[in-house]
């Protein structure tokens, strides 16, 4: 018998093998970002919101909104690439099919900058599995689409930073100023964030002062470009106030469990996923492998990630929930720091079975996770059908109330998956539903400042807020024609007035559609 040679022995044995882990590796891939279409609306709490705002903006564009004396188009704005891509989609399909399509291309594109980024600063590729499922944790439910959309923009910025970085020239600083514009006009929080990385990766790499002083005129141009807006946006906020608790810190044991929680998740009852979180953080010293600490770029995107959630507010700026949603960026930058530290002795066969282990053990989790995903998303569906049965009773360019006093989805497991879900009428029936995200400064369709309507932003630090303190004449109730109510049971008296002629048009489980058909003067 012809002896077997050591390269056919290792062809036989470990190729295989490595070939079927890379292989499921990206079959988990190419479905996460088809699990994204199994529900007709998926269950994220601020998409109706955006919808309804490129559904508007096509409409004003085009000159079919009814709309046009009440908003106005605000092309100034950090989101504009994510709603720029949308509204062109907007022409040749669905308004919701168009936000699934860039999501699903939004998570290709992360993992995809993963994995550049993982091969630039030499990181294992075994931890590649911590790239699967972040996309689908806590930003990913509250619906911050533009922040989604531009998280593979801000991660391939960061390539293109550490190349500048290690060779600063016109070229590179001219390629890296427009990434730079771009990623600005993508997401305000992303750039910020990828910005503060690169410019370190420039300390670290520039060799001396002076050096490092000239190589950040990309950046200086970029800051430049900040205030520019920051300017635009306080003469913006002068003609439409709305009251805000300022700063909101929240510095307790919640900062630290959603740590564990948020690349899952927003909400504690998904708790079992953080567990999981700490075995996922533990695999790389499993692995038996260390911080790249002869590449200190690879470790800063992790300190950019620990720095804002240790320093950054739940709310500042009018907006919520800032550092939770970097969660996204936990494990693909822990991934990031970890290489295989050079070894002249082969690795003991109680190690290589200890790796084995922890591969399988990560794409377990891995499909856990998207099993159960898929079936919120399936269930979800059939939850959600019931808005569908209202949406289908309403004629299309009318004003709409919404008065969510159950946002809860069972199926989703969500406490506010229906905050916003009736914009879905502004998204597909060219209606205009309040609350409106319409009122914030950086949308890019907004009310104009002598069409405000009554009902405004919420205030987070409220004891009571919309809809609990509805009242007819306060919120100027009369100026709608719909009303979408979800909550059982419904208060016999919500839409009693003595002007207006009110009725129930129609009802599915938690949903109730009334119709004013009409006020006296």
């Amino acid at each position: 018998m012809q002896a077997q040679s050591p390269l056919a022995w290792f062809a036989q044995r470990s190729l295989p093998r490595r070939l079927d882990g890379r292989l499921l590796f990206l079959c988990l891939v190419a479905y996460g970002g088809a699990m994204i279409w199994l529900a007709p609306h998926p269950p994220m709490v601020d998409l109706p919101q955006h919808a309804g705002q490129v559904a508007v903006l096509h409409d004003l564009l085009t000159g079919e909104s009814p709309w046009h004396e009440v908003l106005r188009i605000n092309l100034f704005t950090p989101y504009l690439t994510g709603y720029g891509l949308a509204l062109l989609l907007s022409f040749f399909m669905p308004v919701a099919a168009a936000f699934k399509l860039l999501l699903t291309l939004g998570y290709y594109g992360f993992v995809g900058a993963c994995l550049l980024l993982r091969r630039r600063f030499g990181a294992d590729e075994r931890l590649d599995w911590l790239f699967v499922p972040a996309y689908f944790g806590f930003a990913y439910e509250w619906g911050f689409f533009t922040f989604l959309v531009a998280a593979p923009l801000g991660l391939l910025f960061l390539l293109l930073a550490d190349r500048y970085a290690e060779r600063p020239t016109p070229a590179t600083a001219t390629t890296l100023l427009l990434a730079g514009v771009i990623l600005f006009f993508s997401h305000g929080l992303v750039f910020l964030f990828a910005a503060l990385v690169g410019a370190s990766f420039l300390a670290l790499k520039a060799g001396n002062l002076r050096r490092c002083l000239l190589a950040l005129l990309p950046y200086g141009l970029l800051a430049m470009l900040c205030l520019l807006y920051a300017a635009n946006a306080r003469k913006l906020e002068t003609s439409i106030v709305y009251a805000s608790p300022g700063i909101l810190w929240e510095w307790d044991w919640t900062r630290v469990f959603m740590f564990f929680l948020a690349p899952w998740s927003s909400w504690p009852q998904q708790a079992l996923f953080a567990i999981d979180s700490l075995f996922v953080l533990a695999v790389p010293w499993l692995l038996g492998l260390r911080p790249n600490w002869r590449n200190p770029s690879a470790c800063v995107p992790m300190l950019a990630v620990l720095a804002i959630w240790c320093l950054v507010p739940q709310y500042a700026m009018k907006t919520a929930f800032l550092y939770q949603r970097f969660g996204l960026f936990i494990f693909p930058c822990y991934a990031l720091m970890f290489h295989q530290p050079p070894s002249r002795t082969k690795p003991a066969p109680r190690a290589r079975q200890r790796a084995r282990l922890c591969q399988v053990l990560l794409a377990l989790i891995c499909l856990t996770f998207f099993a159960t995903h898929t079936k919120r998303l399936l269930d979800f569906a059939q939850e959600s059908a019931e808005f569908d049965t209202l949406l289908a009773a309403t004629q299309p360019a009318q004003r709409a109330l919404m008065l969510i006093y159950d946002a809860n989805s069972a199926a989703a497991s969500h406490p506010g998956a229906y905050v916003h879900y009736a914009a879905w009428y502004q998204a597909e029936k060219k209606g205009l539903v309040d609350f409106n995200f319409a009122w914030f400064p950086p949308q890019i369709v907004r009310y104009s400042p002598d069409q405000l309507p009554a009902l405004g932003p919420f205030n987070p630090s409220a004891r009571r807020n919309f809809p609990q303190t509805f009242d007819w004449e306060a919120h100027r109730a009369r100026e709608y024609r719909y009303f979408f109510v979800r909550g059982t049971p419904v208060p016999p008296s919500l839409l009693d007035n003595r002007r207006c002629d009110v009725i129930l048009l129609k009802a599915a489980g938690s949903w109730s559609l009334y119709e004013n058909r009409g006020c006296r003067s």
